[in-house]
């Protein structure tokens, strides 16, 4: 339960209000980047989680302030927002709710018209003093909910479980697969300061269950901050990972940098591909595990660092560990609490309800309506293999819904992607192992971007969509002799 679940009329009816009088659109993020209150176009999307790598979820992580007037500007922090392509903001800004020094929501204004922008731009200065108040507003009632619950709290009722499942639990979605047994595990350590390991195939929702672990334990009030290690070169990882002097390399910044140990004090870092860690930095990784200290690139003071680590992975790390690639000692560090989910072609009774959950997801946020699957197209999905997992499914709805034309959507509304290897057979597959498969995949994913229109060789764009690195996606490319 957040904090913002009490005070939810409360919260409404200042939105209401304010976009009355300014003339602008309002929005209300909780804690945990779920949409508690709008007005105009996010009226709708109340109870919706707001897209990861937008603004608001930066404010939420940072808890500093920010507006935008342009967020297609490649400087614009909206770059790593998945819908920034369908954004209909022309000018945004965001102040933090903070309560006792701790963020637990974000309020924004928005503008949608021209003359919406205009007005912000023109008052831009008076916005923050503004929205910093009404943020002190929500903090005061806060504050005063809880003195009134001390005064009563021996007069409370017992609060129904159900209303206190965190919302990162409930995204997890599945029938008797094996995924309750994971959650039930995920939830007995959520509390804990033991490291854990999250095994399973990308897209299979591992950084989700590491956030749910994260939400429901007592570090939940501190930083969730998460680093794909396979995503940043490996002459930079060191830096992103353990911080820098300044000057310590050409082009550091002359104050300095914390590296995201350092962010994640009293939280949770996520160490996304893991086991993509270049042995040369292993023995450092080993020893933050250990110590609980970092040394920053071209530094001489150790830095204490009180860090609940959650790592992740679709390698075979015991395979590595005989192969000589992975360090032993850092696999046993890591290897405590082992987590798996397993890909969506061994769980398929699950594949309907993913279905199901991102068709009413995507309808509600691009306005579609009431959807539903074609009966014959929703067999069809549900017998597919999704070498992509959950991920794969979800853009694929994504795209679906966008092209439905009607109520129905058919085999027409398909991504063009999908098509051929929806249609491979059991023959064709056979002899190749899972990783060709993956790959096979991988290249008509990347294939059908650079052939569509919206995107047309627009590497940045492409990279934004697929939420990996430009530099990730040229070396995908090259690897694929797509270039």
């Amino acid at each position: 339960m957040t904090e913002f679940s009490r005070i939810e009329e409360f919260i409404q009816s200042y939105a209401d209000n304010i976009a009355h009088v300014l003339g602008l659109d309002v929005t209300i993020l909780d804690e945990q980047g779920i949409r508690v209150s709008g007005t105009g176009y996010y009226q709708e999307l109340v109870g919706l989680p707001a897209p990861e790598g937008s603004f608001f979820r930066m404010i939420l992580q940072t808890g500093q302030p920010g507006m935008i007037f342009d967020m297609k500007k490649n400087e614009s922090e909206c770059m790593n927002c998945k819908f920034l392509q369908q954004c209909r903001e022309l000018a945004t800004i965001g102040f933090p709710v903070h309560k006792r020094e701790k963020t637990v929501g974000v309020i924004g204004i928005i503008g949608f018209s021209p003359e919406q922008k205009e007005k912000m731009l023109h008052h831009s200065e008076k916005w923050m003093p503004f929205l910093q108040h009404i943020s002190s507003l929500i903090e005061h009632k806060l504050l005063e909910l809880d003195a009134e619950l001390e005064k009563s709290c021996h007069m409370q009722e017992e609060v129904p479980e159900a209303s206190l499942r965190p919302v990162y639990f409930a995204q997890l979605i599945g029938a008797e697969t094996g995924l309750r047994d994971v959650i039930a595990k995920a939830k007995k350590v959520a509390g804990s300061i033991s490291t854990v390991l999250i095994r399973g195939e990308s897209g299979t929702g591992k950084e989700l269950l590491a956030k749910a672990i994260h939400s429901e334990g007592p570090r939940s009030r501190y930083p969730f901050v998460a680093i794909n290690c396979a995503a940043i070169p490996e002459t930079l990882l060191e830096s992103e990972l353990f911080g820098y002097e300044g000057g310590a390399f050409t082009g550091s910044r002359r104050e300095g940098k914390p590296g995201k140990f350092e962010l994640a004090h009293k939280g949770t870092i996520f160490l996304d591909e893991v086991g993509d860690i270049p042995l040369s930095l292993q023995p450092k990784l080993l020893r933050v595990l250990q110590d609980k200290t970092v040394d920053r690139v071209g530094g001489i003071k150790t830095i204490g660092v009180d860090v609940r680590v959650i790592a992740a992975t679709h390698r075979d790390l015991e395979q590595m560990v005989r192969e000589g690639t992975f360090r032993e000692d850092l696999y046993y560090r890591l290897h405590v609490i082992p987590l798996r989910l397993r890909p969506l072609r061994e769980r398929r009774e699950d594949i309907p309800l993913y279905l199901n959950h991102f068709l009413h997801r995507y309808s509600k946020v691009l306005q579609k309506g009431k959807l539903q699957l074609d009966a014959g197209l929703a067999q069809k999905l549900a017998a597919y293999d999704w070498p992509g997992n959950i991920r794969q499914l979800e853009n694929a709805v994504e795209y679906m819904v966008n092209m439905a034309d009607g109520e129905t959507i058919g085999c027409g509304d398909l991504p063009d992607y999908l098509l051929p290897s929806a249609r491979e057979s059991a023959a064709e597959r056979q002899g190749k192992g899972l990783e060709q498969m993956l790959a096979d995949f991988e290249r008509s994913v990347l294939a059908g971007f650079l052939e569509s229109g919206p995107y047309a060789q627009d590497k940045a764009a492409i990279a934004s969509e697929l939420q990996i690195s430009l530099s990730t996606l040229y070396r995908k490319l090259e690897k694929y002799d797509l270039t």
